[in-house]
């Protein structure tokens, strides 16, 4: 999604004309996500999961992971200040006391490009497993529903949402 569709499918849908958090999430989320991309320079894209991307008519926050160009990454995290300004924006108390509820993750996005090659030796950059593992398990966990309660099915499963700023 863009944040276009985001706003129009997560905040103005019909369904959710009587919230009362969704916009304020919404720009929280917006300048939660500018705050990132001004320590780190760059992000390339960002899930979105949890109860904002459900039904449920009034969240109480964003769970989002900012997914960053290994680039722009490896140059944050070289900086002491970028590392203490990535924390603060990684630590849900921090956000709440600042007015974002927000909770979130940065991730490195791999270097590899060519994903044909991967089954190839020697075809992904060097450092990059641990990346696509680090992938998996948050795709893994936004998928994840709490099962049994409020009427969720054993097993359900849910999703997230991609956006490209």
């Amino acid at each position: 999604m863009t944040w276009d569709e985001v706003e129009s499918e997560l905040v103005k849908a019909a369904c959710f004309a009587g919230s009362s958090s969704r916009p304020g999430l919404l720009q929280e989320l917006r300048t939660h996500f500018a705050m990132v991309e001004l320590a780190i320079g760059a992000v390339g894209r960002l899930w979105l999961a949890g109860s904002f991307v459900s039904g449920k008519l009034d969240p109480e926050d964003i769970d989002v992971t900012y997914l960053i160009p290994p680039d722009a990454y490896t140059r944050a995290i070289t900086d002491p200040d970028t590392v203490d300004d990535l924390d603060n924006l990684g630590t849900r108390d921090w956000c709440v006391r600042h007015g974002m509820r927000v909770d979130a993750y940065v991730l490195r996005l791999p270097e590899t490009e060519d994903f044909r090659a991967l089954g190839v030796t020697g075809a992904m950059a060097p450092g990059d497993r641990k990346v696509f593992e680090d992938l998996g398990l948050y795709d893994e966990i936004w998928q994840r529903c709490r099962s049994g309660q409020k009427g969720i099915p054993d097993g359900a499963r849910r999703g997230y949402v991609e956006v490209l700023p």
